[in-house]
């Protein structure tokens, strides 16, 4: 289900969040520099990534160990006009048993995410062991114990 934008701000959400979405599944690297702002901070059970480039060295760790991972995104959602609450979960083409649902909670400031607040069962994502260095353990709630 996704909501309809009833505003300019929530079409322009709803289009960040699609190609959030594609740009995870096609071109990780782009994913990270187009939706993304330099100094984000992104929030998960278990962990804190603070800025762009170690968000994109997590997102090539979980790369590497899943080359044929993707989303689905089920359900877009607003919250104002700065935020947009995406559902959906995450699939392994390698692994067809494989499936791990998610809530990303997307503040938004001039176009690109400053926030990103992701519930998942991290526990079961590949990769996350290499991408252990770039992540400030304690997850949402910490993010105040900054980098």
């Amino acid at each position: 289900m996704t909501a309809t934008p009833a505003t300019d701000a929530q079409r322009r959400l709803l289009a960040l969040a699609q190609h959030w979405a594609a740009t995870y599944n096609d071109d990780v690297h782009r994913m990270v520099d187009e939706c993304y702002a330099a100094d984000c901070v992104v929030n998960s059970p278990g962990g804190s990534i603070f800025g762009r480039d170690k968000l994109r060295a997590v997102e090539v760790a979980i790369l590497e160990a899943a080359p044929q991972r993707s989303i689905r995104l089920d359900s877009v959602l607003f919250a104002g006009d700065d935020s947009v609450v995406v559902e959906g979960v995450v699939l392994n083409g390698a692994d067809p048993k494989y499936f791990s649902p998610f809530c990303a909670i997307l503040t938004v400031k001039d176009g690109k995410v400053v926030r990103d607040h992701t519930y998942m069962e991290t526990h079961r994502w590949p990769g996350l062991k290499a991408a252990a260095p770039y992540v400030v353990r304690g997850g949402l709630g910490t993010e105040h114990a900054r980098r």
